[in-house]
């Protein structure tokens, strides 16, 4: 991906941030060669700081969720191993809690992480996260395929991509980012 993210993944960022009430969102995409993960987009505190850094793909919480591919919510990042401190203190935003959760692929390869820093719309939680992460890994795939496309198909096609149960939730979602974008 380019140095500049495609308009749509900050977008999308940027409202999930607003829908979290958080202070910072990032996607982290893993790197082609799988040892590192390099953070291509960013809303909030810290963003502009935090893009185009990366990190071996076995260190922080984002590294942690790339490699176990399961999703974690952290109320106090002070008390957990997995976070990378001096990496938040790079970006003179350091938060209390996080939710991250992987991005994943349609063969289930896990491509990227996103993370929401200090949510305060908690009740959210890892669960419309991971929809949102579904979201920009279709939009992720599809801007690495063309270049002179929208993505607004690619988007829709995240509602045809969840289970049934969880496209009523995924559609209010497309929505409300669309709306917000």
């Amino acid at each position: 991906m380019s140095a500049n993210p495609p308009p749509d993944l900050t977008r999308i960022l940027a409202s999930t941030r607003t829908l979290y009430a958080a202070a910072a969102c990032s996607c982290a995409l893993v790197d082609d060669d799988g040892t590192g993960l390099t953070f291509v987009a960013a809303d909030g505190a810290g963003a502009e700081a935090v893009r185009g850094v990366t990190l071996p793909v076995d260190r922080g919480v984002a590294g942690w969720v790339a490699l176990s591919g399961q999703p974690t919510g952290i109320a106090d990042v002070a008390r957990d191993a997995r976070f990378a401190r001096d990496v938040a203190e790079a970006t003179s935003y350091v938060p209390t809690s996080l939710l991250a959760v992987p991005m994943v692929d349609p063969d289930g390869e896990v491509v990227g992480v996103v993370e929401v820093l200090d949510p305060t719309a908690e009740h959210l939680g890892l669960a419309v996260l991971a929809v949102v992460a579904s979201q920009l890994e279709a939009v992720v795939r599809h801007t690495a395929s063309t270049d002179d496309e929208g993505v607004d198909p690619a988007l829709a096609a995240v509602v045809r991509r969840v289970r049934p149960d969880q496209a009523p939730l995924a559609r209010a979602l497309l929505e409300a980012l669309v709306e917000r974008s």
